[in-house]
């Protein structure tokens, strides 16, 4: 996994591999590690500190709970704290990522119960924590009811619950926005 990045320079080996899988160049990478390195303590952070740096893009409409699900995706290792490579990969994946990486990260953040298989309470518990990043949509935006349009689009099967290669085939196939 390379070396523990000190807190003034990222390892030769942790920059090279980030340079070969987030097509990212060497200038964003730094930059990104300069954002990381002011804030996590040995070169990892943890999910008050993730929180943090997450208040710092989205002021004002942040979710502690909703911050906590998106950490436990980021978190690959599950060690409990990120590694400045999880952190850029996953920031690369749902920045810049496929539709299908995307789709893939988010039945992860969907996954609440981390089972491999996604219910529609799951879904609306995790919607209806990022109601305060939705900042124009608050009023009106109905999570259970998001959620239950969403199985009913893509759950084909009516199963009540899709794997994650269910829920990324039905939204490529069936072009549903999640």
């Amino acid at each position: 996994m390379g070396s523990v990045p000190s807190k003034s320079s990222i390892s030769q080996s942790d920059l090279s591999y980030l340079l070969h899988h987030t097509g990212y160049d060497q200038a964003t990478v730094q930059a990104w590690y300069k954002i990381f390195s002011k804030t996590s303590s040995r070169g990892r952070l943890n999910v008050q500190q993730f929180v943090h740096i997450f208040n710092t893009f989205f002021p004002g409409r942040s979710s502690d709970q909703f911050c906590e699900h998106v950490f436990r995706t980021f978190n690959t290792s599950k060690s409990g704290e990120l590694s400045f490579k999880e952190f850029l990969i996953a920031v690369h994946v749902t920045a810049q990522g496929s539709r299908e990486e995307k789709l893939r990260w988010t039945f992860r953040l969907y996954d609440v119960n981390g089972d491999g298989r996604l219910t529609c309470q799951e879904v609306s518990e995790v919607l209806e924590e990022s109601r305060n990043l939705r900042r124009y949509e608050n009023d009106h935006f109905k999570p259970q009811h998001k959620a239950e349009e969403l199985f009913k689009n893509i759950d084909r099967n009516g199963l009540g619950a899709l794997t994650e290669e269910q829920f990324v085939v039905n939204c490529l196939l069936y072009g549903e926005e999640v």
